[in-house]
Order: structure tokens, then sequence, then C-alpha cells
């Protein structure tokens, strides 16, 4: 078992959670006229009563999907260990050697340029530099612990194996 230094979730500002429940509401919302078209009026004009209950199945099966989407492909924790950094991810994880990391630095604003970005807030963002590798963003919960532990890991990391190389 790994020495975790730290472990902390990720920050989800409003507008993203906002934002990620938009399709979901949708879906339920379109779910339920086309329901009742199906059963009771003809909300829908044009629309035959199959169609509508079929229409009503597809976006039943949609709700799910996007929910499971969002749990695989949306990040939820953030570790640091003596040798890497860890996103987990819904059942994966992103390992980030320190051997491919320049910098652990805050980052500001919606423009990720070459990184990719996995932040899901814009006033508590993080950029990883890497060496010839893209860039990381992420929001972790507390920042500037984040920072403090991430960048005396990075440094310990450094002096051991620079000091055994020589």
């Amino acid at each position: 078992m790994d020495l975790v230094l730290y472990e902390g979730g990720i920050k989800y500002d409003r507008w993203v959670k906002v934002v990620l429940v938009f399709p979901v509401v949708l879906f339920i919302i379109l779910a339920v006229l086309f329901y009742i078209d199906a059963r009771y009026s003809n909300i829908f004009p044009g629309e035959t009563a199959r169609k509508a209950m079929i229409a009503f199945i597809d976006l039943l099966v949609a709700i799910p999907l996007v929910l499971v989407i969002y749990r695989l492909s949306l990040p939820r924790k953030i570790f640091i260990f003596p040798d890497r950094i860890k996103i987990k991810f819904g059942v994966f994880f992103f390992n980030i050697p320190f051997e491919t990391i320049e910098s652990v630095k805050p980052a500001k604003g919606i423009f990720t340029g070459r990184a990719i970005s996995a932040m899901t807030s814009l006033n508590t963002q993080i950029e990883i530099v890497r060496k010839a590798r893209r860039n990381i963003r992420v929001s972790p919960n507390q920042l500037d612990q984040f920072l403090g532990q991430a960048n005396s890991a990075l440094s310990n990391w450094r002096h051991t194996h620079v000091g055994s190389e020589l």
C-alpha cells in the first residue's frame, strides 16, 4: 500500500453543476411530455402515440446513460503520493509520475491552451506543468493545502532522485 501524503476532493462551481444538471432535467421534462402525448393528449401534433412512447423510452434510457458518463468522466478525488500525483475519475485513475512534472502551480482563466482540462472551478484551479507532455488542469477542493503538499512532495522526490543519480 502506497503512502498517501494528501487526499482531497474536487471542487465543482455552481455554474458547472447547473451545466451538468441541465441535460438530465431536459431529458426528464421531455420524457414526461412524450409520455403525456402517448397516453393522454396530443402535445406534439403529427406524432403517433407509438412514436411518442418510443421517444419516452429512449429518453428514459438516456437519463441513466448521461449519469454514468458523468460518473466515469468527471474527476472525483486527487491524491499525492511520494512519487506521483493521482487523479481519480469514476472507476479509473490518471497517474502523473513526478519524473514527468516540471511544476505544480495555481492557474487562472478558462483557456487552457495545450493542457488537458479536468477543471471544474474557475477560482481553484491548478496546472501540473509536465516535461514534453501536455499539462493538466484540475480543481482541488483545498487549493493552498494541495499546492503546499504537491510542491513539498515534488521537492522531496527531486532531492532524493537527483542525489542518488550523482
